[in-house]
């Protein structure tokens, strides 16, 4: 279309349009019931600015036909003719008064009534507005094409929609799919929604829900939360924030939760309509441990109206309901503790994570908080008791491979691999100074153990140099050690430059084009491999060392070689399985061979 000084209007292909909307902007095709909810409130609001009214909302569905019809009817302000051209018909415009403050309105974005044309093939609005007082009918169809002329129909000042279903979605223009969805989009509306059929009237929606009354009682609002996502929650406690204008209660799960679990089990509603389950960007990342319904008054949604903008005003209010969860949990250890006590229990990483970015709480919570060490759970108020230095590991496979090793020697080590706890530490050593925490790695572990003197010992010297021979072929080395527990043969032990040398070594040796070179990246190749250490004390060990049977002494070094990497939580490659396999069936066929002999003999 050619408009003036040669510019021209783009040209809309409204079934695209309606394609594009069905496929990609709407989730589900039953949002035309959030839709014409929106308009009816949207045309009452602004009605109520106007003239005192008590706004309406009803539903009439006519199922006795062959072809089910469905009425939506509001009494709000209306539409004139001229409106009607304006914003019914022009894609993208919204129909809200520009002399009205928009804050009051849900709709925004102008493209809300085209949802209609996914279900059906055509939109009756008849309308009559305040200011003009003169009936209207606008017939829409998915073709672009449209009708505007006059009608005695509507004798009340508002608005009636009337669709008729496509045949692919007469199930959504069923009783109680229409009931469903008006309760899931707009049970929490501050207006009366009648539902009317052949049967007669019922009133879906005419209060204020329980978790917006301040009036609310806790077990109200537990009743509630159970009835609204199907669990006993443990407490509630209320959020708000001025900026967004945030109003909402929180539930406490009663059970562990992955930290990175799924925001999209919330409520969340924009002027009291349901919007999404996401609270993503609303919530801190470690809020899932909590369910929550809230209603925002004043966040910016997306255009299709099914997630918030994450803005500049979604960072602020998340900061602020961040403060909520603060404010909720020292009430607790003032008011609850039993509570507290539950909450910390079950929920003690995320906790932590609140402890790591708040000082008071980090004083406040840290002795209840229990830690994951080698002597199993013990509260931080254990820790800082019983040892004089607290040890602690952020690797896990380090962890696993020193608890026990550690133990004997009397030390108490925190597993810190968990998120948040390393950060917590280090958070710790600022505020609490007086407490004394050191890292540890399987090295200092090693550098503890008791040096064994192989020079005025053959057996010593002999089998230290057998087992490196055998050893070398897995980029690791032997060395005789004297350390606790005694029950314990052999330990491998680590860092992590020595296992970046073992797989790179592993690398080079494979058939990657690059393998040739590879093997310049490994530093120190003495000082940095893996080390297999054998307790001196051990009685397998002390039986090895005269061991003369080369064949027996290669088998149960392979075996002693793989056990100490899998008690140590470190992967093992298809060779070392292999051997580990082999070595132990040939001890098993030895067995059973000296078993059998011995049948013979006694036979």
């Amino acid at each position: 279309m050619q408009a003036e000084d040669n510019k021209y209007l783009f040209q809309v292909n409204l079934k695209g349009m309606i394609e594009l909307l069905s496929e990609h902007i709407y989730s589900a095709p039953n949002v035309f019931i959030r839709e014409l909810l929106q308009n009816g409130i949207d045309a009452v609001t602004a009605r109520k600015n106007l003239d005192k009214i008590e706004g309406e909302i009803n539903i009439f569905l006519k199922e006795e036909q062959e072809i089910p019809q469905l009425i939506f009817e509001d009494n709000g302000i209306g539409l004139s003719e001229e409106e009607v051209h304006q914003f019914l018909s022009v894609i993208g415009q919204s129909s809200k008064k520009r002399e009205i403050d928009e804050k009051d309105f849900i709709g925004k974005f102008g493209i809300g009534m085209l949802s209609c044309l996914v279900v059906s093939n055509e939109i009756i609005v008849e309308t009559r507005s305040l200011l003009k007082n003169k009936g209207i009918c606008w017939k829409g169809k998915a073709d672009g094409t449209y009708t505007v002329e006059p009608t005695e129909n509507m004798q009340m000042i508002g608005t009636r929609v009337i669709l008729t279903p496509k045949k692919e979605w007469k199930t959504l223009f069923k009783e109680d799919e229409i009931k469903k969805n008006v309760l899931y989009y707009g049970d929490a509306l501050p207006i009366q929604i009648n539902f009317i059929t052949n049967k007669g009237k019922e009133i879906l929606v005419d209060k204020d829900p329980v978790w917006l009354n301040n009036d609310s009682t806790k077990e109200e609002l537990l009743k509630f939360g159970k009835k609204t996502f199907t669990t006993n929650f443990i407490d509630s406690f209320k959020l708000c924030s001025k900026t967004g204008d945030i109003q909402g209660i929180a539930y406490i799960i009663p059970h562990k939760v992955q930290f990175s679990g799924n925001t999209k089990q919330n409520k969340i509603y924009l002027k009291r309509m349901f919007l999404c389950e996401d609270a993503k960007g609303l919530l801190p990342e470690w809020s899932t441990f909590v369910r929550c319904i809230i209603n925002t008054n004043s966040l910016r949604p997306t255009a299709s109206r099914e997630a918030l903008m994450n803005d500049g005003q979604m960072v602020k209010a998340r900061k602020e309901l961040t403060l909520c969860f603060k404010d909720y949990l020292k009430y607790l250890t003032v008011a609850d503790t039993q509570t507290l006590s539950q909450i910390i229990k079950i929920h003690h990483l995320y906790i932590k994570a609140l402890a790591v970015e708040d000082n008071d709480l980090l004083k406040m919570f840290i002795d209840y908080i229990p830690f994951e060490t080698n002597k199993g759970m013990m509260n931080f108020l254990s820790l800082r008791t019983y040892n004089e230095i607290i040890y602690y590991t952020p690797s896990l496979d380090d962890f696993r491979q020193i608890r026990r090793i550690a133990g004997s020697q009397g030390k108490t080590v925190v597993n810190t691999a968990y998120s948040f706890e390393t950060d917590l530490i280090e958070k710790m050593k600022i505020v609490m100074p007086q407490i004394h925490f050191r890292k540890i790695t399987p090295q200092d572990i090693l550098e503890n153990f008791g040096e064994v003197i192989t020079t005025y010992k053959p057996e010593y010297q002999n089998f230290e140099k057998k087992a490196n021979t055998l050893l070398k072929l897995f980029y690791c080395k032997a060395q005789i050690k004297e350390f606790d527990p005694v029950d314990t043969p052999a330990i491998y032990v680590a860092n992590d430059e020595a296992m970046n040398n073992k797989n790179i070594q592993n690398l080079s040796k494979s058939a990657n084009p690059f393998a040739s070179t590879l093997h310049t990246f490994i530093k120190k190749e003495e000082d940095n491999m893996p080390t297999l250490c054998f307790n001196k004390d051990n009685e397998i060990v002390q039986k090895l060392f005269h061991i003369k049977d080369s064949f027996i002494f290669d088998a149960i070094i392979h075996i002693m070689y793989v056990q100490a990497l899998m008690l140590g939580g470190y992967p093992i490659n298809k060779k070392e399985m292999e051997v580990f396999n082999n070595s132990l069936y040939q001890l098993m066929v030895l067995g059973m061979s000296d078993f059998m002999g011995d049948l013979d003999l006694n036979s």
